[in-house]
């Protein structure tokens, strides 16, 4: 789909207010209803009210090619379904959830087997989506079915406000995924962190890629949707002794804390004011991801492979101890470069 004046074509679609809906309602009533005299209208003060059923509120990404939108809407929908959750949806609705909530906090990808997949977050009888809209459109839509789910009224009168918050719902969604893809070593967070840093009089150490119990913290705190929700130390060290099966003696309440306290002061992690709650930054989430991904996806691996000592090293090596070479001195190299001490 092409279009020659974008802006004109936006400036169209703002133009369909309430007044505009008002006026068609209206015309077509007149139209299609029982007619009434002027007196019988006085009488009886017959008129019409409109109300709002379900609304739906969309915005569009444009890519110039079809390739990396596919690939970047990919990687999207692996994120969008580990870390979704209730505090995600409570987030992009901006809803309190309590004990008397009922309905519906879920993430899902639907549609598995179709060409175009729906990545779908709900929020009682109100959703949130992206998926890819032909071969280069990337669509957030927010629907609403209950006007009231979200605090708004049905009257029509309402629409404004709705629109407003369906825009913010879509707005949120959008940099919460841009936040989430935007994970890369080409800025230098990574040589950055693992260098100390000094709080007051304390120094506290860096954060290395090979520091298992950081990135088990961090594991647990961007697969539980808490990089969008507040939570406690407490609260925080049952879910990961109960994500990664530990017992309270092998991750004590006082190594998660100081933990904390490291990613604190490389602004990882923040603490709300007056509470004692806290939250990651949005550098602690960018971060977080690239050192959770890295560390299981290259580390791991590699780690559980057995590379043979310098003793050990034939003369004449095999395939896979010519690549084991090649992929310790590559590691050796990247180190180097990230400022970080080699794991392996």
């Amino acid at each position: 789909m092409d279009c020659d004046a974008p802006k004109a074509l936006q400036r169209l679609a703002d133009s369909l207010d309430e007044r505009v809906i008002r006026q068609r309602a209206s015309y077509w009533t007149w139209r299609l209803s029982p007619s009434f005299s002027s007196r019988e209208r006085q009488l009886c003060n017959l008129e019409y009210g409109w109300s709002i059923a379900q609304v739906e509120f969309c915005q569009n990404v444009i890519f110039k090619r079809r390739a990396p939108l596919r690939e970047l809407f990919r990687r999207a929908t692996e994120i969008g379904v580990a870390l979704g959750g209730a505090t995600q949806t409570r987030h992009l609705f901006g809803r309190t959830i309590n004990r008397r909530y009922r309905g519906k906090l879920e993430t899902v990808l639907d549609h598995r087997d179709e060409a175009f997949p729906v990545l779908r977050s709900y929020y009682k009888t109100s959703y949130v989506k992206m998926y890819q809209k032909g071969e280069r459109f990337l669509r957030a839509e927010a629907c609403a079915n209950d006007t009231y789910h979200l605090g708004v009224g049905r009257r029509l009168q309402n629409l404004p406000a709705l629109k407003e918050h369906l825009h913010d719902t879509t707005d949120r969604y959008l940099a919460q995924h841009a936040e989430l893809l935007d994970s890369t070593v080409d800025t230098g967070a990574l040589a950055k962190l693992a260098t100390p840093v000094t709080v007051g009089a304390r120094r506290v150490p860096g954060i290395k890629l090979h520091d298992a119990r950081v990135i088990r913290l961090l594991d647990t705190l961007l697969h539980a949707g808490g990089l969008l929700g507040d939570w406690t130390t407490r609260d925080l060290h049952a879910r990961l002794l109960k994500r990664h099966r530990l017992s309270e003696d092998a991750y004590t309440l006082g190594q998660l804390r100081y933990d904390l306290r490291k990613l604190r002061a490389h602004d990882l992690a923040l603490r709300i004011p007056s509470t004692r709650r806290y939250r990651l930054t949005e550098v602690g989430v960018r971060v977080g991801v690239l050192l959770v991904k890295a560390h299981t996806r290259l580390l791991g691996p590699l780690l559980a492979t057995p590379s043979p000592s310098r003793s050990e090293r034939s003369a004449n090596p095999s395939k896979v101890e010519a690549a084991l070479r090649g992929v310790d001195k590559a590691l050796d190299t990247l180190c180097h470069r990230l400022g970080l001490r080699s794991a392996a």
